[in-house]
């Protein structure tokens, strides 16, 4: 009867469109708060921490908490990831960094992407944990037992599984199926769960109440460490007990710009927020309005298309830990090098004829830092993700993605908790910046980002999609910005993708087929897909009117979620 009713569902994914959660799409607003996420359950729990007298910050790292356990393909308390935090009375933006680091013993490890991204190896030390609690101890203000309590719920008692989650079950059975633990979980007598029934995680919901109680004493020393190194080790894995214990999240400055007058607030290196400054930088140079939007302008498109090709190229070039590596930032993110970049775009035909020989430029000539010889290969891979925006009553914004890597991470559940496998975001060609050693943060997609006007919050917005995050975040400022779109509006327009690392330009079916057409005579292979796909993210936004001061919030249907204001 099972295999009946699994050979059911396989016919059903066949027919449905995927990666909506099936909510409506309907506008959003509010004044006293306003919050996006990829689930329900975590919009409603950081919409109850505003209404109980919480801030951004609270509301944000409830909502983070509450995402990793009713979305647990995307993002947990094994993974990390960034969040931006603008504190509008003060006038003062934050970044911080809780992305994972490698193993003290990370070069001891023989890893192949591939053959071990399903594997203890492929783990590096969580930062979800340390990130959350640092922001909440900084800038929170309500106990942090009363924040972690959606969390904590719905991991004891269970949620129901929505179609988003019993799809990626269903796609990821294989690699579920690599650890007896994490099978239990999503499997039932080795089928996967299906939509509607209740997933209970015990397990998770006592680590998280030792977070509650101990703080990251609760999860980075004491006998959780231990039991995590020892569950690692177990199965071939490399962290050790000071791996856990000494790791920190980093509060920094945001990578900040500007784009038609206004202020870019993005996350810093490692993470990719640099390469949304430079491509917003290049897009400057030319008049997207008049040229007409890129769903319908095989022009602009182009363009469009070939910008992100440079920005890919450079970020392959330059981006790695900058405690290990020099980074041009100045460089990558002055006008004077994205205008140069930009004049060498041929706007007439896709210009070399092959994506992949795209050329890195020389922004060390911004900074007189040196340059480096190209290395050819591929783009690590990147997975799932999950983003989440808020705002509060006084304009206080957190912007926040976090991630496992792929989705559901390295497949490996260690007391409770299912860790990433971020080691495959590394190079591992020695000359690459980004280059694995011990003790490294990788380079990753992640770009949570807030846009202020006058010094207010406009748009706060991020989204997962592994290296489709930085395009999509492009089109959606442009889509806002040069083309006056609501927040619904920006979130449904069609999408496309291009970057060095690719054959094809990637492009949704809105997209109008004499577009393609043209593009395809200027030299692209286009590969289209059918309606609004989950490949293309799942953008979470929020954006503010600058004269009546309403928000508006707007959870991707490619993904699901939904944006709760009041």
């Amino acid at each position: 009867m099972r295999k009946l009713t699994l050979y059911l569902i396989l016919f059903l994914v066949l027919i449905v469109n995927t990666g909506v959660r099936g909510q409506s799409m309907s506008p959003t607003t509010g004044r006293n708060g306003m919050v996006a996420t990829a689930h329900p359950l975590a919009s409603a729990a950081a919409v109850e921490m505003l209404k109980s007298g919480g801030n951004a910050v609270d509301a944000a790292v409830a909502a983070a908490f509450t995402i990793g356990v009713v979305e647990p393909d995307g993002s947990g308390l094994g993974g990390g990831g960034g969040m931006v935090i603008y504190l509008k009375d003060q006038q003062k933006s934050i970044f911080i960094n809780y992305y994972g680091r490698s193993s003290e013993n990370a070069s001891q490890v023989d890893f192949k992407s591939g053959r071990d991204s399903y594997t203890a190896k492929a783990i590096e030390v969580p930062g979800t944990v340390a990130g959350l609690l640092l922001a909440h101890e900084k800038f929170g203000s309500l106990p942090l037992k009363k924040i972690m309590e959606p969390a904590i719920k719905h991991a004891e008692d269970g949620f129901a599984i929505d179609q988003t989650l019993a799809k990626l079950i269903l796609d990821n059975i294989d690699n579920i199926m690599s650890d007896s633990v994490t099978a239990s979980v999503f499997l039932d007598d080795g089928f996967p769960r299906m939509e509607g029934e209740t997933l209970v995680q015990k397990e998770l919901a006592r680590v998280l109440r030792g977070i509650a109680e101990k703080g990251r004493k609760g999860f980075y020393e004491g006998k959780q460490a231990e039991a995590f190194v020892e569950g690692i080790q177990a199965r071939g894995g490399v962290l050790t007990l000071k791996d856990f214990s000494s790791y920190q999240a980093e509060i920094t400055s945001p990578m900040k710009g500007t784009y038609r007058g206004y202020d870019v607030l993005t996350s810093n290196v490692p993470q990719s927020g640099i390469s949304l400054v430079e491509g917003l930088n290049m897009l400057e140079n030319f008049d997207l309005k008049a040229s007409g939007h890129f769903s319908e302008s095989a022009r602009t498109l182009h363009i469009m298309a070939e910008v992100d090709k440079l920005i890919y190229a450079d970020r392959y070039q330059y981006l790695g830990d900058p405690d290990f590596v020099t980074v041009p930032v100045k460089g990558l993110s002055s006008k004077e090098y994205a205008l140069q970049r930009f004049n060498s775009i041929n706007q007439s035909k896709l210009d070399p004829p092959r994506y992949r020989d795209a050329e890195y430029g020389d922004p060390g000539v911004y900074e007189n830092n040196l340059t480096r010889e190209t290395v050819r290969e591929p783009e690590p891979a990147e997975g799932h993700t999950t983003h989440l925006s808020v705002i509060d009553k006084d304009g206080n914004a957190v912007a926040l993605t976090q991630t496992l890597g792929l989705f559901f991470g390295s497949g490996q559940t260690v007391s409770g908790v299912l860790f990433n496998n971020a080691m495959t975001n590394f190079s591992y060609n020695v000359e690459n910046v980004n280059y694995i050693q011990n003790s490294k943060r990788c380079r990753t997609s992640i770009t949570p980002t807030i846009i202020l006007k006058n010094g207010d919050p406009f748009l706060i917005l991020g989204s997962p999609g592994a290296s489709r995050i930085i395009t999509t975040l492009i089109e959606l400022v442009v889509n806002v910005i040069d083309f006056g779109m609501n927040v619904n509006e920006a979130n449904l327009a069609p999408r496309f993708y291009c970057q060095k690392f690719e054959d094809y330009l990637h492009v949704e079916s809105g997209i109008k087929p004499e577009v393609c057409e043209e593009l395809e005579k200027m030299g692209h292979a286009i590969k289209i897909y059918k309606g609004i796909d989950l490949f293309f993210g799942g953008a979470q936004i929020i954006m503010v009117d600058p004269v009546t001061g309403e928000y508006s919030g707007s959870a991707d249907k490619r993904r699901g979620g939904i944006a709760m204001g009041y």
